[in-house]
Parts: structure tokens; C-alpha cells; sequence
């Protein structure tokens, strides 16, 4: 992800305390105003399970925040939304374990690439010797 600026500004709703910005675009609203927000109850049990997690989560993460203001403005959410909400609400939940099942994934995809990488190589090699024609020798005097 390429750099971009930073700066504070104060938050839009109770103009006290200093959010940190990164686009001019952002609306700047601080952690306690954004937490006033979401506190308000979900009738779906669908998601009210969903959404049931540590508060310290959602202080946390401005994602999960994002999630949750998202359906009570919307009143739905896509799979897709769903799914990674899930999924960063269990790495934050268990971050040793999210780190563990990551260096495994990415050890298994290491060694299916280096096996293709192989199979490829040994395809290759016997390609070449199919398609080669011996070489003519020249008589001897």
C-alpha cells in the first residue's frame, strides 16, 4: 500500500477530540461518537448473533464499526461483507491463531507452486527430448 499523509482533525459530532485522517474525504468522528452509534439494538438474530462481540473489538477496529453502522443505516449486508466481518473479528479475537493458520496456508501454497514449478520443468525437459532428432555423425575415414 503506497504512503499517504496523515493529520488530526477534531471530530465532526462532538468536536472534542482528534481523529486521525487519511483522505480529505473521510468524515471525522472519533472512536466514543462512533461506539454511541452502533449501541443501538438489532432485531434480525441473524445478525444480532453476528454482532455479538467484545466491545473492546469494536473499539478497536474502525472496520468492524464501519460493518455494523453499515447495517443499521442499510438494514442488510452482502455475503461479502459477512464473511470478512467474520473472519477479522476472529483474527482480532485470537490473534496467535490467525497468525499460525497463515504461516500454514501460506507454506501449503509454497510448496503446490514449487511441486508445479517442477512438474512443469520435468514436462519441459521431456518435451525437448521428444522433439530433438539425433544429430547425423559423419563418416570416419
Amino acid at each position: 500500500m503506497a504512503w499517504r499523509p496523515k493529520y488530526k482533525q477534531l471530530c465532526a459530532i462532538c468536536k472534542k477530540n482528534h481523529v486521525l485522517i487519511i483522505s480529505r474525504n473521510q468524515f471525522p468522528i472519533c472512536t466514543s461518537c462512533s461506539m454511541k452509534q452502533i449501541n443501538q439494538p438489532i432485531t434480525d438474530e441473524k445478525f444480532r448473533k453476528m454482532f455479538d462481540i467484545d466491545q473492546k473489538l469494536y473499539e478497536e477496529s474502525s472496520f468492524l464499526r464501519s460493518i455494523k453502522s453499515n447495517y443499521l443505516r442499510f438494514g442488510s449486508l452482502s455475503e461479502k461483507q459477512v464473511d470478512t466481518f467474520k473472519k477479522v473479528a476472529a483474527e482480532l479475537a485470537n490473534p496467535d491463531a490467525s497468525k499460525k493458520s497463515d504461516a500454514q496456508t501460506e507454506a501449503a501454497t509454497i510448496t503446490k507452486a514449487a511441486v508445479t514449478v517442477v512438474d512443469e520443468k520435468e514436462e519441459t525437459v521431456r518435451d525437448k527430448a521428444k522433439k530433438a532428432k539425433p544429430k547425423a555423425r559423419k563418416p570416419k575415414k
